[in-house]
């Protein structure tokens, strides 16, 4: 009967098994600095030195090397939920002419007008000015008016431990728009700043 084991030569040989483990051990290296530098608060420089000329290369084509720095939040006044309101700036009706957005809207669609009005408080989507004007001309044929006030509202976060803020919502932002002999302006709304007293100088002694 014949003997049905394996030969000793389609066995790799001790060569072929330590370079075969010298692989594998650089490549999970790799993804170890992947996960280590990919992250652009959290490595250090030497880190994203070493994955980057090293590693990358070989990581990106298998789609190993991906971006993950997506924040939940930080706890800053920028992450609060924001809205924005536009007004009739001369209602054509005797009733106030308002459009609130989101509104009333959920899901993705009111988490749009959110990211909206977060850009145009933050600036960061480009400029602020463009984007509210740009919403204030959209609001012209709803509000029958060329004349609108733009406002981002934010709703404070509450403190933690505290009970949720059901306030009214600040202002972050204001810009007046309207339509004058087919141009569009802008008026944005500058904060007041504080006014010195006046101080009247003392008349010399006699």
């Amino acid at each position: 009967m014949a003997d049905q084991r394996s030969s000793p030569s389609a066995v790799p040989s001790d060569a072929v098994r330590a370079a075969v483990t010298v692989a594998l051990g650089v490549y999970l290296v790799g993804l170890l600095l992947t996960v280590l530098g990919n992250s652009s608060s959290g490595s250090s420089a030497l880190v994203r030195t070493i994955k980057g000329r090293l590693f990358a290369p070989w990581l990106v084509p298998a789609w190993l090397d991906l971006g993950f720095e997506h924040h939940l939040t930080h706890g800053v006044p920028e992450d609060a939920d924001h809205a924005l309101e536009i007004r009739a700036m001369a209602p054509p009706r005797s009733e106030p002419a308002v459009l609130r957005l989101p509104g009333a809207a959920g899901g993705e669609r009111a988490a749009r007008w959110r990211r909206l009005a977060r850009a145009i408080a933050t600036g960061g989507a480009g400029d602020p000015a463009v984007l509210a004007a740009a919403v204030g001309r959209g609001a012209f044929a709803v509000l029958d008016a060329q004349d609108v006030r733009v406002r981002v509202l934010r709703r404070p976060l509450p403190e933690r431990g505290a009970a949720p803020d059901d306030g009214d919502p600040r202002q972050v932002y204001a810009a007046r728009v309207r339509l004058v002999d087919g141009e569009l302006q802008l008026l944005p709304s500058e904060p007041r700043g504080e006014v010195a007293p006046l101080v009247r100088p003392r008349m010399a002694a006699p």
